[in-house]
């Protein structure tokens, strides 16, 4: 049985629940939600109650539904999350890390890897993908670099790296696999981006057929589910225990978790794996290539599509940085990007990018490079930042809880942070709690008065 047949078994019987949810399955909604969300979620909202299932310890529905999860991306198991790719990641180095472990991290990984990492313990060793200074974004991982770092470094544990970018970059993750088995070395993929990859080849290729060992992948970013819907899954071939990831994910998860989401997961799967699904899907793919060859004959505009998930639609103009040409466009033309930089700008397209919408885009691209807007002199200075290689003064569960104290800016160099500084989207670190302040950290963050240093 199904999570909604067993909530629509429930609704037939009408039982009188004195359990939480306290709104009784809506019969309270406060008047503001019941205006704006309507009274059917409410009634889909429950607890872990008799012949429903719990998602700590699966064995109704709910495992039903995963080990139907587990056959479509052909996993050892599938996890659902209600609490995102965060915990997720986090779950992942739990379950292979322990206090003291060595952790190789691509720099370009989100922000969650630094929470695992103070509550795991675990010491990070970074490794620096490829950075494209024209686009400002990072790019693939140097599999030599790789390589050189895990013969170094004989004692590291797992490898942990995202794929594709948040600007849809993609590695090969099968040469990377290649290289961590031959240390001995557990793959861990942020795939946040690449939940549409196992339903159209086009798009990429999944990490789990590549090799990796858990992959953890967000439902709501590109697969048309709510937030924060995600999975985390555990290849068939590694030695890693479904009940050593139930038990890392026990430790972080809700012990409410919402079943409007459960309920969202396992309908989105159940669609993206139909033929219908699968339709709509190669509509969507279709509609986006047709812009993205249009995009290409537009004057004075650029398009990213080297190695590129085409979902991520990544555009620059000529003389105009990625924040005038974002300010314009959500101005002057109603649109707003995914995120932008000083050089470029992100559409994000999924399964609720519309042909309708994508036109809009292609419009507004062409009107605006058509006009040859002119920039005003008096345009700010986007001051520019080439990652580098971090000075870990301390690692960040010896740092964590350590008294602090804020300065200027100006007198930070040399200090060590005490805050996790990124650009949020895509929230990767620019620094981290425990890292040296270097004079191009001073530079870039020009516009902060002040900052959070160690005491």
């Amino acid at each position: 049985m199904s999570i909604i047949n067993c909530i629509e078994k429930f609704k037939k019987h009408k039982r009188e629940l004195y359990t939480t949810p306290s709104h009784g399955q809506g019969c309270f909604v406060a008047p503001d939600s019941l205006k704006l969300l309507g009274k059917k979620i409410f009634t889909c909202d429950f607890s872990e109650i008799e012949g429903f299932d719990n998602l700590a310890n699966p064995k109704g529905v709910i495992k039903s539904a995963q080990d139907f999860a587990a056959k479509v991306y052909d996993s050892k198991a599938t996890f659902f999350l209600v609490n995102g790719s965060t915990s997720g990641i986090i779950a992942a180095m739990y379950s292979v890390l322990k206090r003291g472990d060595k952790v190789l991290i691509a720099r370009n990984c989100h922000k969650s890897v630094y929470n695992g990492l103070v509550l795991t313990g675990a010491i990070p060793v970074w490794i620096m993908p490829k950075y494209n200074s024209d686009w400002a974004i990072f790019e693939t991982i140097n599999l030599d670099y790789l390589e050189e770092m895990l013969s170094r470094n004989r004692d590291i544990k797992a490898f942990i790296m995202t794929n594709p970018t948040y600007e849809g970059v993609m590695s090969d993750i099968y040469r990377i696999s290649s290289v961590c088995k031959k240390y001995n070395v557990k793959l861990i993929v942020d795939e946040a981006h690449g939940s549409l990859w196992n339903f159209h080849k086009s798009l990429g290729t999944p990490a789990l057929i590549q090799g990796a060992d858990i992959v953890v992948q967000s439902l709501h970013k590109t697969a048309g589910a709510l937030n924060p819907s995600a999975l985390l899954h555990i290849n068939r071939d590694s030695d890693i225990a479904p009940k050593d990831v139930q038990n890392s994910l026990n430790l972080i998860t809700t012990t409410s978790p919402s079943y409007p989401i459960l309920v969202n997961i396992e309908s989105t799967i159940k669609y993206l794996s139909s033929q219908k699904g699968k339709f709509y899907l190669f509509d969507v793919i279709k509609n986006i290539n047709r812009m993205l060859r249009n995009l290409k004959a537009i004057p004075n505009l650029e398009v990213y599509s080297y190695n590129n998930d085409i979902s991520k639609i990544l555009v620059k103009v000529t003389n105009m940085t990625g924040f005038e040409l974002s300010d314009i466009l959500f101005e002057q033309y109603g649109i707003e990007d995914e995120l932008a930089n000083e050089k470029s700008v992100l559409f994000l397209a999924g399964l609720g990018t519309t042909k309708v919408k994508l036109k809009k885009l292609e419009k507004a691209l062409f009107d605006l490079c058509s006009k040859n807007i002119k920039i005003s002199q008096n345009s700010p200075d986007y001051n520019s930042y080439i990652p580098t290689e971090p000075r870990v003064r301390y690692i960040p569960s010896l740092i964590w809880g350590k008294p602090y104290k804020e300065i200027e800016l100006k007198y930070a160099l040399s200090r060590v942070c005490m805050e996790v500084i990124c650009d949020y989207p895509p929230g990767v670190p620019v620094l981290l709690p425990g890292e040296v302040i270097k004079k191009e950290h001073i530079y870039y963050l020009s516009d902060r008065q002040k900052i959070k240093v160690l005491s």
